[in-house]
């Protein structure tokens, strides 16, 4: 027995010894992770608005700050990650859009062209399926410097469409969730689109008019455009009630395949156009529950940027489609 201790001995110290090599392994890595996203992000915090979580339900947030430069920068660079959606309008421009699953993706553009000498305003929409969501938004620019303006106590909330500069009727400044990484985001990666939104839809958009708005049997609406068109989705609403949207790419669908499938339309008191920003090809608009639309609208997205627009993730084999968005998706 006593010739087994030393062996027994080894093999605890084999064992403590990596053990404490796979904890400083871990370490490093999550330190070198942190770097590098620091340096990506700086200041930058995961803001929300609300941190009263118990009922499930649906929420939108509207991050507004303003950012005053001195010229007109050459470029500047705004780095972004929503959850679960999210489109950023720079002095009223709709300029980047995306989505957050699978996985969360630090979306990267060119906002140079939108930004201008004196007071630009930037302003953040998020939308998530439950009350649980969260933005993390970096701004460099040419000639001032890396995360000039970042997401954090500088923001203001809204809790109505406006994308005007923040004034004395604002909310508070956002909750705070924390810094990255932060469950249940992480580490966002990376990812670089070539252009913003407002560069890759120059052509006129396909419209559906009120007039040709269609009541369905059983409740809804289908709103059929002339042609299919390849690009993004903007509804526009009269009101403020609940909806739910499906669309088909072909010249009709099954009805109770759309109704199952239909995706929450999340958005502000007083949005009257509603942007869905993964693009899709599009032929036909279905809509549920409560709200009826009184128009649609798709601008098209020029065909060498159709696998690389913003809301695009690519993947192995192609564009990654978003995954089915409901309340009861929980958001790990």
């Amino acid at each position: 027995m006593a010739s087994r201790d030393p062996i027994r001995r080894r093999q605890s110290f084999v064992l403590l010894a990596l053990a404490v090599g796979v904890a400083a392994g871990v370490f490093s890595l999550h330190t070198f992770w942190e770097r590098e996203l620091s340096h990506l992000t700086g200041n930058a915090r995961w803001i929300w608005v609300t941190n009263e979580l118990d009922e499930i339900h649906p929420e939108a947030a509207l991050f507004v700050a303003s950012l005053h430069l001195d010229a007109p920068p050459r470029a500047a660079l705004l780095k972004v990650c929503g959850d679960r959606e999210y489109v950023v309008y720079v002095n009223g421009t709709a300029a980047a859009c995306g989505w957050s699953r699978p996985g969360f993706r630090l979306d990267l553009f060119d906002v140079g062209h939108l930004l201008r000498q004196g007071d630009n305003v930037i302003a953040a929409e998020v939308r998530s399926p439950t009350p649980v969501g969260g933005l993390l938004l970096a701004l460099d620019v040419s000639g001032v410097g890396r995360n000039v303006l970042v997401s954090g106590p500088r923001f203001r909330s809204r809790d109505r469409f406006s994308l005007a500069a923040p004034g004395p009727g604002d909310g508070p400044p956002p909750v705070v969730w924390g810094s990255p990484p932060h469950f249940p985001w992480g580490y966002p990666k990376p990812l670089s689109h070539p252009q913003t939104l407002d560069e890759v839809t120059v052509d006129e958009p396909v419209q559906v008019a009120a007039s040709a708005v269609r009541a369905l049997a059983g409740g809804g609406w289908e709103l059929a455009l002339p042609r299919p068109v390849f690009g993004y989705l903007r509804l526009e609403f009269a009101g403020d009630g609940a909806a739910f949207l499906a669309t088909s790419a072909g010249p009709d669908g099954d009805l109770a395949a759309l109704r199952a499938e239909a995706q929450p339309v999340v958005r502000l008191l007083g949005e009257r156009r509603w942007l869905d920003p993964e693009p899709r090809l599009v032929s036909r608009v279905y809509v549920f529950d409560m709200e009826r639309p009184v128009g649609a609208e798709v601008w098209p997205v020029r065909e060498e940027f159709s696998s690389t627009a913003p809301g695009v993730v690519p993947g192995s084999f192609g564009p990654v489609p978003r995954t089915r968005w409901t309340t009861r998706t929980p958001p790990a």
